[in-house]
């Protein structure tokens, strides 16, 4: 009897956490963030999930990212929209397609992804301002799926489900990289402004092995909702100006 209790609840609850894996990845979700350095406020981050099909049995979500620095602020000018096409199927996720448009005073600059895992290579083609930079291919390792500048984001929602450390293979600035992530079990809580009380928190550090938009680069705090939607509610980077914090003010 005792037996077959035990294995009821281990049923239960990897089911109730394949359900809670599921939600991390919503189509409409819109999540808003404030970026400041210090008491300045430096920008906005708005991550949008727009899309969701299917194919052969996965789950493709498009997300987006619009990442804008406010007016006025001196030594800082941002405008870049991220797009990547994730592949989810509660088991995985990984990226398959990533661009990134970069939006300046003298033009745009653009470069895509395209992941072909099959034949080992990423398609690689980057546009400065109206002159082809870049357009081949680039060899991959075999038997492994990466994540970019974008999918990195939901890939640390998945994985703050446990309490593992993670060393996740990215493929950054044409060329492979990676991310550590260390997942605390320690109960946290913290204020956003989203939320008038105190949230329950899972608390997430790591270090970029590579550099990111705005020179993102090196070590990293991250501060994910305590419930099944692990949505990201603080995190603390290093970018070129230094030490910046993100912080959610509004969600849908």
């Amino acid at each position: 009897m005792l037996k077959i209790l035990f294995i009821s609840l281990v049923i239960i609850l990897c089911f109730k956490n394949s359900f809670a894996q599921e939600r991390i990845l919503s189509k409409g979700e819109e999540l808003t963030y404030e970026v400041s350095y210090g008491f300045i406020k430096l920008g906005e981050v708005k991550m949008v999930v727009t899309d969701l099909k299917e194919e052969k049995g996965k789950k493709i979500y498009t997300a987006k990212s619009f990442m804008r620095s406010y007016d006025g602020v001196p030594l800082v000018s941002l405008n870049s929209v991220f797009e990547s096409d994730i592949v989810f199927d509660s088991k995985e996720l990984y990226t398959r397609r990533f661009k990134a448009i970069e939006y300046k005073d003298e033009g745009v600059i653009t470069i895509e992804y395209k992941f072909n895992y099959d034949s080992q290579f990423v398609h690689v083609k980057k546009d400065n301002m109206g002159r082809v930079e870049i357009d081949s291919n680039i060899r991959i390792n075999k038997n492994i799926k990466f994540q970019d500048g974008l999918s990195l984001f939901y890939l640390a929602r998945l994985n703050s489900f446990t309490t593992e450390n993670f060393l996740v293979p990215v493929f950054m600035n044409e060329m492979e990289t990676s991310v550590n992530y260390f997942f605390s079990s320690k109960p946290d809580e913290i204020s956003v402004d989203a939320f008038k009380n105190d949230v329950n928190a899972v608390r997430c550090s790591g270090t970029a092995n590579f550099t990111g938009v705005f020179g993102l680069t090196g070590e990293f705090i991250g501060w994910f909702s305590d419930d099944e939607r692990r949505m990201p509610l603080k995190s603390q980077l290093n970018v070129i100006v230094g030490n910046v914090t993100l912080e959610l003010t509004s969600f849908k």
